[in-house]
């Protein structure tokens, strides 16, 4: 699965506030910055179904510059 419908999407943020006690409070500043990150690339997902569920991961982009040692 590499794409989650809106309903879906709706149904895990459900799940996740829920798990984190209800309310998650997210700042202007950490949503520009979700949005359009400093180095121009977003954040990639990786959307796994597994037998009873899905398993969401974040997978960085990689630097466009190589790896740094």
């Amino acid at each position: 699965m590499e794409y989650l419908s809106d309903v879906n999407l709706r149904a895990v943020l459900k799940v996740l506030i829920g798990r984190a006690g209800g309310t998650i409070e997210i700042s202007n500043a950490e949503l520009y910055d979700a949005m359009l990150p400093d180095s121009g690339r977003a954040e990639r997902f990786r959307i796994e179904e597994l037998r009873d569920g899905l398993r969401l991961t974040l997978v960085p982009s990689p630097d466009a510059n190589g790896p740094h040692e």
